[in-house]
């Protein structure tokens, strides 16, 4: 009694199922490339060049810096025969706090540039999101996911918009 039960249970729930897939209207999808979009599209590679360009003016900074403290540790090891003992104690307490100084630079550096990669990440993420979502509403698609999301182990390459993405989001910025 419980087995025959539990069929007409079953039976039922897949003719009621059954009704809401042949309801259902067709679904388009369609998939990004995150990674070929920052290869090829000619704005994102400008917002590259800023980086590179911030960071190579504050690498030129802190390689200043480090010249400045590898003079300092020459000279005091030329002069440290002909020094006295209270120089030679003042040199070294000018040479700590110069290395201090480079470390603290080096630090502040380092953060600045996590934080510009942060910023032209969350901006980037924001525009691209407007764009494709532009595209989806546009297009009629369903559902629209990135490349390397996680689940997503095949797609075939006709569901691929990347260029699209790509020639909105260049249009776009212009």
């Amino acid at each position: 009694m419980k087995k025959l039960f539990i069929l007409m249970a079953g039976v039922i729930l897949i003719l009621g199922f059954q009704h809401q897939a042949f309801c259902a209207g067709s679904s388009k999808f369609g998939v990004v490339d995150i990674e070929k979009f920052q290869g090829q599209s000619k704005s994102f590679q400008k917002i590259k060049e800023g980086l590179q360009e911030k960071f190579a003016s504050l690498q030129k900074k802190l390689d200043e810096k480090k010249n400045e403290l590898i003079e300092i540790e020459n000279e005091l090891k030329k002069q440290s025969m002909m020094l006295s003992l209270d120089a030679k104690e003042d040199k070294a307490k000018e040479l700590e706090k110069k290395r201090r100084h480079f470390k603290y630079l080096a630090e502040d550096f380092t953060q600045e540039m996590k934080q510009a990669q942060l910023e032209a990440r969350k901006s980037l993420a924001k525009e691209l999101e407007k764009v494709v979502e532009k595209i989806g509403k546009k297009e009629g698609y369903t559902l629209i996911m990135e490349k390397r999301t996680v689940g997503l182990v095949y797609f075939d390459n006709a569901l691929d918009i990347t260029d699209q993405v790509i020639k909105e989001y260049d249009k776009m910025k212009k």
